[in-house]
């Protein structure tokens, strides 16, 4: 994921899964969101959140929101999402 982010060109929109990746159902870890973080602002990157699986991972709604937090309290000054909640609140 990290090289081709390195190769995506400026601007590029990138689609992030907040929480509960699908298909794979695996999370980056909260140093790993810091390091993809860094990343698309060292390259202009602009992110997009599918934000569809908040408390499924780890059953915890704020636990799950740290990658959105993250990008929202350290930059960029853009960043998209889309919050469902069919999946999580019924």
């Amino acid at each position: 994921m990290m090289d081709d982010l390195r190769m995506a060109p400026a601007g590029s929109v990138v689609v992030l899964h907040m929480c509960g990746h699908n298909p794979t159902g695996q999370d980056l870890n909260e140093r790993e969101w810091e390091e993809v973080h860094a990343l698309m602002e060292e390259r202009s990157l602009l992110p997009f959140f599918d934000a569809a699986y908040q408390g499924f991972t780890s059953g915890d709604l704020d636990r799950d929101a740290y990658s959105l937090r993250l990008f929202a309290s350290a930059g960029p000054t853009e960043l998209l999402v889309a919050q469902s909640f069919s999946k999580n609140m019924g």
